[in-house]
């Protein structure tokens, strides 16, 4: 199993460095354009998440990801330093029709083959994203 481990800063200007080297590793991973794809956005939305409502763009906290893959499937770790993680997406709202925010983790569910949300010690948010490579290469878009 490879693994890759990336840690940033809550700052706005991580958000690209993020997606950068977890396109970079996606693409080392030699997984085909659309599943890479997928696994990006699913990626981001959590990030972004994790920036915005776990870290409260608090530079002192940090956002850890970490992307593991065997032969069959892709994990995607991404965790925050925030507090009441798992409140906060209890308490959340679906989003309205015009809605221009709030349908990340309906993207995320979308795209992934499992999601899990867990609250870590410290009250931060972790979400495992996971991707049956196999059963993804089949799934329609």
């Amino acid at each position: 199993m490879a693994t890759v481990r990336l840690t940033y800063p809550s700052r706005m200007d991580s958000e690209n460095r993020m997606l950068d080297d977890v396109s970079r590793s996606l693409q080392e991973f030699s997984l085909p354009t659309d599943i890479r794809q997928a696994i990006l956005l699913t990626v981001s939305e959590a990030f972004t998440n994790a920036l915005t409502h776990g870290n409260r763009l608090d530079p002192s906290k940090t956002i850890a990801i970490e992307l593991s893959i065997n032969e069959s499937t892709l994990v995607a770790d991404i965790t925050d330093q925030g507090t009441e993680g798992l409140k906060r997406v209890a308490q959340h709202q679906p989003p309205g029709p015009l809605s221009e925010s709030g349908r990340g983790l309906s993207l995320i569910r979308h795209y992934a083959s499992r999601v899990a949300l867990a609250e870590t010690a410290e009250g931060g948010l972790h979400v495992r994203i996971e991707f049956d490579l196999i059963e993804t290469n089949t799934r329609p878009s």
